[in-house]
């Protein structure tokens, strides 16, 4: 079976009822023999500790931006309880499973990025190269590993604060996963109207990105699947984590929420799509 990275959103973790419906799903695929790698994000838990410990929260296109403060509550959040509780879940479930930073075994490593407009991010990185043999390893012995996203710069060894959907494809292109599934609070990339797109392709993403169309969130979400798509993952679902077994539906190869591909699949909307998918 070809590997999936499936990319666990942040608010699809602080509903219960949908926390419980992935669990469920993860395990179901599990015991079905799936080859899979989850990544989390955790934007919402990272606000709620910055706002119990008094530090501000800024973000510049869609992104946080992450002084050394900040990149330390991300990393604890992130690369601690979030992780670690979602070990513990999936136990329940009967499926073994390990936690783990970018860091660790210098599995994913990251370059300091800026933003478009040549604005400094602070401690934001991108992942740029790795090693997938813990990861490699973790599957073959039936482990899911489970990815944080927080990375190790490969040139100063410090740690960086990774845009959720970026570090999904940074997994996804190291560990040549050959699909990609973003599991997000709206099931769907939306155009202007609010209606959902149902299929992209690379040169559309592009458009979309270039012409300025696509704007907040929906702007790293969107440069994330296109980075996926030009490192050979062939193919991208964005799906709704409260729709009825998305999860399931969606590495089944069902054509559900918004499917993105390397080359024109249908004919998709070009209308401008909203942030909601971020």
């Amino acid at each position: 079976m070809s590997r999936v990275v499936i990319k666990l959103g942040g608010s699809t973790l602080t509903d219960s009822q949908a926390r419980h419906a992935l669990i469920a799903q993860i395990a179901e695929l599990k015991h079905a023999g799936a080859d899979m790698v989850l990544v989390h994000g955790g934007g919402s838990q990272i606000a709620s500790m910055l706002g119990r410990l008094q530090i501000a929260s800024q973000f510049h296109d869609g992104l946080r931006i992450t002084d050394r403060d900040t990149r330390d509550v991300a990393q604890m959040v992130l690369a601690g309880k979030i992780g670690k509780d979602l070990v513990a879940e999936l136990g329940r479930e009967g499926v073994r499973s390990a936690s783990l930073a970018g860091g660790d075994g210098l599995s994913f490593l990251a370059e300091r990025m800026t933003a478009d407009d040549g604005t400094d991010l602070g401690y934001v990185g991108r992942v740029v190269s790795g090693h997938s043999e813990v990861i490699d390893a973790l599957v073959a012995i039936g482990v899911v590993p489970i990815v944080a996203c927080v990375a190790l710069g490969a040139s100063d060894w410090e740690y960086y604060n990774i845009n959720g959907d970026q570090m999904a494809a940074g997994v996804a292109a190291v560990c040549r996963a050959s699909q990609l599934v973003f599991v997000t609070d709206v099931g769907a990339v939306r155009d202007g109207d609010g209606r959902d797109i149902s299929s992209l392709d690379a040169e559309t993403i592009s458009y979309l990105l270039s012409a300025g169309i696509a704007s907040g969130g929906m702007r790293p979400k969107l440069r994330a699947c296109l980075e996926a798509l030009n490192s050979g993952v062939e193919r991208i679902s964005i799906v709704g984590g409260s729709d009825a077994r998305s999860l399931v539906r969606a590495v089944a190869g069902e054509d559900i929420g918004t499917v993105l591909t390397r080359v024109k699949k249908t004919s998709a909307s070009m209308e401008q799509p909203t942030n909601h998918c971020a």
